[in-house]
């Protein structure tokens, strides 16, 4: 593996002071029901962001729990982008158990890899997009890292129109994004939008595209977080429909169960295959 290197800056500009890719690349990977996962925990995911960032380096990043891989099941497009993507990370405890014999022991959760990645940006001036969210929520979402994080560089903020994003809207946010210096952009659309923009738009930018999600709103405060003692437990899932159960009960009340036939179906034809 390449040394770091110390670098010198000008005022404004990026550290490369991270491996080149090819020394981040070598990662074990699983399969997760025909997705594959790259074995991560929060704080090497974080550094694989930060490091393509720092060179400007393309990176289409997804972030998979259960109703990601549930949806790709039946979604070609979405399965497409997943297995062409450049890092995908376990979030959720379901689809991190299903690697823990690569050695994937927990989840890589949104709202943690936000911070991490905005907490460590800081060294080397990394310079952040963030896209989604209802009216505002980008907004306070920037007030609260530039709280939690003095010094983050967060150079826009947008809400995204509520409707299928055209080819013209990803041309259109990927010139803002240059234009804003960004090295980051982060997505909040939920999936599969924010999946379906990560793909549309890697080859425009010159960084790494992160979907995380509700991250936005828990890093907004608009939404509260489920309490820590609940991450990685696997019944995080109980919280959040407790919380907004109109938006969220088709997701888990249906769509974990059907997972869990799909795991299954997964493992018995993997079996099957190994006689």
């Amino acid at each position: 593996m390449r040394k770091r290197r110390v670098v010198h800056l000008a005022e404004g500009s990026v550290s490369s002071d991270y491996p080149a890719t090819d020394t981040v690349t070598a990662i074990a990977r699983y399969d997760a029901c025909g997705v594959p996962i790259d074995v991560a925990d929060p704080g090497s995911a974080a550094d694989r962001i930060t490091g393509a960032a720092s060179r400007g380096e393309r990176l289409a990043v997804h972030l998979c729990n259960a109703h990601t891989v549930t949806l790709s099941d039946s979604d070609e497009r979405l399965m497409t982008a997943l297995q062409e993507a450049d890092l995908n990370l376990s979030d959720g405890t379901p689809i991190a158990w299903l690697g823990r014999r690569r050695g994937q022991y927990s989840p890589v959760r949104g709202p943690q890899l936000v911070g991490e990645v905005v907490d460590r940006g800081r060294e080397i001036g990394l310079k952040h997009y963030l896209y989604g969210g209802h009216d505002g929520v980008a907004d306070l979402m920037r007030a609260r890292l530039e709280r939690d994080f003095p010094g983050v560089a967060i150079v826009g903020t947008e809400t995204p129109p509520f409707r299928s994003l055209t080819k013209a809207d990803v041309a259109a946010l990927a010139d803002r994004v240059r234009a804003s210096g960004a090295n980051v952009l982060w997505i909040g659309l939920g999936t599969p939008r924010q999946d379906y923009l990560v793909a549309d738009i890697r080859d425009r930018l010159d960084g790494p595209a992160v979907p995380v999600g509700a991250a936005f709103d828990f890093w907004a405060g608009s939404v509260r977080e489920a309490p820590r003692w609940l991450h990685g437990s696997g019944v995080e899932w109980a919280y959040r429909l407790l919380k907004e159960p109109r938006r969220l009960w088709r997701r888990y009340l249906l769509g974990n169960p059907t997972f869990i036939l799909i795991a299954l179906r997964y493992t018995f034809s993997r079996g099957r295959a190994g006689r």
